[in-house]
């Protein structure tokens, strides 16, 4: 939105960087594990072809492959993916004239550039952010071993699948440094000691609650293939600045409620630490789910329906689960607007007099549920009953017994049909405890519901947070805009007086 960038969605992650910003440990870690005569052949090893044919006629197929990092590069440079014999000859043709064109360290820069090392990060400057959060040239010997060890399977070796056998891996391509002598023994064992921290996956990816939605609708808009290999720009209803602010406010707000005196809950900064520690051993994948407070932000631009906030909890690294999109939480006193819009569609206005005072209990019980301040009943944390007042007051001071009478006036089947008519499509009890918001709903659910009251009675047809996709050269091939279209849900007078009274 406004041409800010907020994030990336990739399948492929690739970014080239030229020869002198690749660490030279990390060429030598390459070279010892996957071509240790790489500097003296002109494309393909002779005897490492010979040795693996024998194993693969023996075998009956191809499993041993001896190809030199350049006939890897052709391989990865022309697709050749079928493994057989004839691709093998092939193979070799194309390193050959690699080799012929190209100098050793222009075939490494490529060679390093293209190569996979898992979870989506193709060439040694993306995997170098991605597992380690640097860029590669700052790679430290056990980082580049570790990127070196997994290139023969890189999703089975990846740190992100298991950190054991991923150890395992660099430890072997330290081994193999060592025996060639590209690293002296102090070295050595200095990288076998260090205890290398990778990010999160999430975290590597630059995941947020609102990217995660976003790459989720680009998939429905055009499918998965297209997603994936298109390469699009796409353009959010996303507003980056109130949605750092929103971030920053749900952070605060939370963190004042977990420095209350004699606050003994789970707080996010010790279950951060803890994940912390988890992660520099690889043992995230073991923890529980955070036990910390939660909280969740959306906001709407209630003509259009966009999303301009999209927060689904404090730490997607910790727990992708989006509050905003996917909890049902009870609706609370948020219910109440749509009694009354209900009850003012059927003829009350807002100064219609009402009566507050005690119900029977049982009246309201009657298939509700035990919320957090005690049972769902007519009455409330202000107890105090004031008699008869208008309906605007009663909303205004959201008085329990005062709404329960007008929704009962409406009718329960009214409410109802009013809340779903305005987006609200969680199931709703029956029972007049639904109309002090006993019934559980979904923040988003509620926010589309929430706009026919500013709108004069209209709602968007849904929410939505992609604006367009485009191609590279400029072509549109998804538009948000064509596939709005507003819905009448309540007179515009009803509307305009119940947003009157809020």
């Amino acid at each position: 939105r406004h041409g800010k960038i907020f994030g990336q969605i990739y399948v492929e992650n690739r970014e080239t960087v030229p020869y002198d910003q690749l660490p030279p440990d990390l060429v030598k870690a390459v070279v010892a594990v996957e071509d240790a005569k790489f500097y003296q052949h002109h494309g393909y090893d002779l005897l490492g072809i010979i040795r693996a044919a024998l194993k693969n006629l023996t075998a009956g197929h191809v499993r041993q492959g001896g190809s030199t990092i350049t006939q890897q590069l052709a391989r990865n440079s022309f697709a050749l993916k079928e493994k057989t014999f004839r691709r093998k000859l092939v193979e070799i043709f194309l390193a050959r004239r690699i080799e012929e064109r190209f100098d050793k360290q222009k075939i490494m820069e490529l060679y390093l550039n293209r190569i996979y090392f898992g979870g989506g990060l193709y060439g040694a400057e993306a995997a170098a952010r991605g597992y380690f959060g640097k860029p590669a040239r700052e790679m430290s010997l056990a980082e580049c071993a570790t990127l070196a060890g997994l290139i023969k399977s890189p999703n089975r070796l990846s740190p992100w699948t298991d950190r054991n056998t991923s150890r395992e891996a660099r430890d072997y391509a330290l081994d193999r440094m060592r025996e060639l002598g590209f690293i002296t023994p102090q070295q050595y064992n200095a990288a076998r000691a260090q205890e290398v921290a990778v990010n999160s996956r999430q975290n590597a990816q630059g995941q947020t609650y609102a990217v995660d939605y976003i790459r989720q609708q680009v998939i429905a808009a055009v499918g998965w293939d297209r997603a994936i290999n298109e390469g699009y720009r796409i353009y959010t209803t996303i507003d980056v600045d109130l949605q750092k602010a929103a971030e920053e406010s749900l952070r605060n707000h939370l963190e004042r409620i977990e420095q209350r005196p004699g606050y003994n809950h789970q707080t996010y900064g010790q279950y951060a630490a803890t994940f912390r520690r988890a992660k520099a051993t690889g043992a995230v994948s073991s923890l529980p789910p955070p036990d910390y407070l939660q909280g969740a932000v959306i906001g709407l631009d209630n003509a259009t329906g966009d999303i301009l906030v999209l927060v689904g909890g404090r730490d997607f690294e910790h727990n992708q689960y989006d509050r905003a999109l996917q909890a049902r939480r009870p609706a609370g006193t948020a219910m109440l607007p749509f009694v009354y819009a209900a009850a003012f569609e059927k003829g009350m206005y807002p100064g219609s007099p009402v009566e507050d005072s005690p119900l029977d209990n049982r009246a309201v019980m009657i298939g509700g549920t035990t919320g957090i301040l005690g049972e769902w009943g007519p009455e409330s944390a202000d107890n105090r009953y004031e008699g008869v007042m208008t309906a605007r007051q009663a909303l205004a001071k959201s008085k329990n017994g005062a709404t329960v009478r007008i929704g009962m006036n409406a009718g329960v089947e009214a409410v109802l049909r009013l809340c779903a008519a305005a987006g609200i499509h969680s199931p709703l009890r029956p029972y007049p405890a639904t109309f002090l918001g006993s019934s559980e709903v979904t923040l988003a659910e509620l926010a589309l519901a929430y706009t026919i009251f500013p709108n004069g009675g209209w709602r968007p047809n849904t929410l939505h947070i992609l604006e367009r996709i485009e191609e590279k050269d400029g072509t549109v091939v998804w538009d948000a805009k064509q596939r709005s279209i507003r819905k009448l849900v309540i007179r515009p007078e009803t509307a305009y007086e119940v947003h009157s009274c809020l």
